[in-house]
């Protein structure tokens, strides 16, 4: 039978994973000349005001033992739309294909501030189960 507390060593490896993002995402933008600020303001903008309302709404709705089911789900379905995306701008149009320093920073700051205004501002009763 699985734990029901996140390890130590697990919880330090997506602190690492995401660190690598981060990093990944400051040295393209830096790299990027001209810098494309806009597109990293849109992405993150728009990425926490996703993010931020799911990521809460799960959390205070969805029992802890089917979050892990769903997250895996999401990740599966996410991979899966992430590859045929890729595809489809490839072969059809490479002005779709948006993977670059601006979507990156912007996606990376928008989970931050999403992640820092649920602990920050959201209160301790509202996210729990009951809500």
């Amino acid at each position: 039978m699985p734990s029901e507390t996140v390890s130590a060593r697990l919880r330090v490896a997506r602190y690492v994973a995401f660190g690598g993002v981060i990093l990944l995402a400051t040295g393209q933008f830096y790299a990027a000349e001209p810098r494309p600020w806009g597109a990293a303001a849109a992405w993150a903008v728009g990425t926490a005001l996703v993010f931020g309302p799911v990521a809460w709404l799960a959390r205070a709705r969805v029992p802890e033992e089917r979050r892990e089911t769903l997250t895996y789900v999401a990740a599966g379905v996410g991979i899966l739309t992430a590859s045929v995306w890729l595809g489809v701008s490839l072969a059809f149009a490479p002005a779709l294909f948006p993977y670059g320093p601006g979507v990156w920073a912007g996606t990376t700051l928008g989970v931050l501030v999403a992640l820092l205004a649920e602990r920050t501002v959201v209160p301790e009763r509202m996210r729990g189960a009951g809500v």
